[in-house]
């Protein structure tokens, strides 16, 4: 599957459900992954209108601005994130704002209201990771969930805990998008959001789609 088929597939299921900020997140991340910012920063906007919490879209939207032209609203946008990554407990979303914030000479406010998560600085044991997601160390994955380099990954780097966490949004993200995982299109939004939920690298996932 191209880019550009990609973004088009994101396109009609955010078409299809206009209020679903999962869907409009999946075409926003197409888009921006693609170098269209402009585009993708309506779309992104338009996703923190339906759901203000939705952490990683800040970060997301704060890129596409300043790719634009637009810093001080980058700035701004990674500011009126920053807090909501925290009540959420996106740690690792959290923690990428502040690395923006920081490379632009801002320091991130910290509220008095939300305590910064303790420090572990240890070394995960034999059977625990730290988790990519979170920042913290737990426990690791028993097995590979797909049998793939995907699934090596998430063993090597997501914990129990998270992976549990995103079985039960995966339910949400297939009834809500009315996905069909035996279509090729249908299996790409679900990882494109497993992705997303779980903090992967992109360029783990390239060329998977024609396996």
């Amino acid at each position: 599957m191209t880019e550009d088929e990609r973004i088009e597939q994101f396109r009609k299921m955010a078409k299809a459900n206009p209020d679903d900020d999962l869907a409009h997140f999946a075409l926003g991340q197409a888009l921006h992954d693609a170098g269209r910012h402009a585009e993708a920063a309506i779309v992104l906007k338009h996703v923190l209108k339906l759901n203000d919490g939705y952490s990683k879209a800040y970060a997301l939207l704060g890129t596409s601005l300043e790719s634009t032209g637009d810093p001080d609203g980058a700035v701004e946008t990674w500011l009126a994130g920053h807090p909501r990554a925290q009540q959420r407990g996106d740690l690792s979303v959290a923690l990428e704002l502040e690395r923006l914030l920081r490379a632009r000479g801002v320091e991130p406010p910290r509220s008095e209201a939300l305590p910064a998560a303790p420090a572990d600085d240890r070394e995960p044991g034999e059977d625990e990771v730290r988790d990519r997601r979170t920042g913290r160390i737990g426990p690791r994955l028993k097995f590979n969930p797909f049998g793939d380099a995907v699934g090596d990954y998430i063993v090597a780097h997501i914990s129990q805990e998270s992976w549990d966490a995103w079985m039960e949004m995966s339910i949400k993200v297939v009834n809500e998008l009315r996905l069909d995982l035996g279509d090729p299109e249908g299996q790409a939004a679900w990882d494109a959001h497993m992705r997303d939920f779980l903090n992967l690298p992109a360029e783990l996932f390239e060329g998977r789609d024609d396996d």
